[in-house]
């Protein structure tokens, strides 16, 4: 089966649909049977979440991405062009660890809530920063800033307890932000 047909993002999906195929082969199921179950599983809510496709850009949803280890897995998932929503409230991270994919891989950076000015400090220089103070200026200002094959991502990689109730809700807002702005386009 070609990676191609395999719908997740992320190298570290990759790991685990190969794990589920090798489970799936000691089990007893057939090479078809596998293949079927891998091209038609989607991604886990608020994991690498597809939300949308507007005017060539593509809106990703990893608001479970609540440290900078899952960001960083977020950001590998994409080659470039990402505008990231990174903020929240801080879990005593060091946000340094994002520099290299920052310089390699992002266009932009829109911090958020309690853990933007830490996050700011820290990256300055690895990527340009929008201090967009809430998650729907992040997502109204990246999506004017976006141009056509560029991807939009919150990978936040902070908790969500400053302004929202928990990861879900914090999705759950960035999706219906997504979706008006699609409703508008």
């Amino acid at each position: 089966m070609p990676i191609s047909d395999i719908p997740l993002k992320g190298t570290h999906n990759l790991e685990n649909v190969l794990a589920a195929s090798c489970a799936g082969t000691l089990t007893g199921c057939e090479p078809e049977q596998i293949r079927k179950a891998v091209r038609g599983f989607r991604a886990v809510e608020h994991r690498l979440e597809h939300v949308a496709t507007i005017a060539g850009v593509e809106y990703y949803n990893d608001s479970k991405a609540t440290n900078v280890d899952a960001t960083i897995k977020a950001l590998e998932s994409f080659p470039a062009n990402i505008h990231l929503i990174l903020g929240g409230k801080d879990k005593a991270s060091d946000y340094t660890l994002l520099n290299d994919l920052l310089r390699s891989r992002v266009k932009q950076v829109y911090t958020i809530g309690a853990a933007a000015a830490k996050i700011e400090s820290q990256i300055k220089g690895a990527a340009e920063i929008d201090h967009a103070e809430t998650l729907e200026n992040a997502v109204h200002q990246a999506s004017k800033a976006a141009e056509r094959g560029d991807i939009v991502l919150l990978a936040p990689a902070c908790a969500s307890f400053d302004q929202f109730r928990n990861y879900e809700h914090r999705g759950k807002v960035f999706k219906e932000t997504v979706k008006a702005l699609a409703d508008h386009a």
